[in-house]
């Protein structure tokens, strides 16, 4: 009844791209898993033991609205390359697939972001109306689960942006020598 609201789908998606699938049998990228559950965790922890606060929570909910406005958009760029890597695809040698798979990838990581963007901007409207102390500051649970939902959605945001460039790389076929993709000098 609710599934409309629940984004298993979307969060399924972007812990499959968590793995290294350039062979038909994809692996499990462990390492990027561990950190994308970790960091956050422990700097949610960590703020909540600490006793810390977020001294400036407006200025971080306005970051995340941003920040979520421009990863919508990026989607919408990435949809729209995908669309014509989709019409030139035939049933031959399918050259294209890495860059089918990295804009994939990269769109499930983007929407991802997105949405944890949007929950932590709930959480923190939530808090500055149940936990700002005196100063203005965000403190106790409400400021550990910003912190961590936060510290989670600047990951996963760095984990797209490498993928982005690669499609982007890819895609448009760009000389070694300014391809960071490819080791070496490259040719002129």
């Amino acid at each position: 009844m609710l599934e409309r609201l629940l984004p298993v789908a979307l969060f399924r998606a972007h812990w499959k791209g968590l793995s290294f699938y350039r062979d038909d049998a994809a692996r499990a990228d462990i390492a990027t898993r561990v950190v994308l559950v970790a960091l956050p965790v422990i700097s949610g922890i960590a703020m909540w033991v600490l006793a810390g606060r977020l001294l400036a929570p407006a200025a971080v909910l306005t970051g995340l609205a941003l920040l979520a406005g421009g990863l919508v958009a990026a989607f919408g760029q990435l949809s729209t390359l995908r669309l014509r890597l989709t019409e030139r695809m035939t049933d031959e040698h399918d050259g294209q697939r890495t860059d089918r798979d990295f804009l994939d990838e990269t769109a499930a990581h983007l929407l991802t972001a997105a949405y944890g963007a949007a929950v932590t901007a709930a959480v923190l409207a939530l808090g500055m109306n149940f936990a700002l102390d005196a100063e203005g500051a965000l403190t106790g649970s409400w400021a550990a689960v910003a912190t961590a939902l936060a510290a989670w959605v600047v990951l996963v945001f760095l984990v797209a942006i490498p993928r982005m460039y690669e499609a982007y790389a890819n895609i448009n076929k760009v000389r070694d020598v300014l391809s960071g993709t490819h080791r070496g000098r490259g040719r002129r």
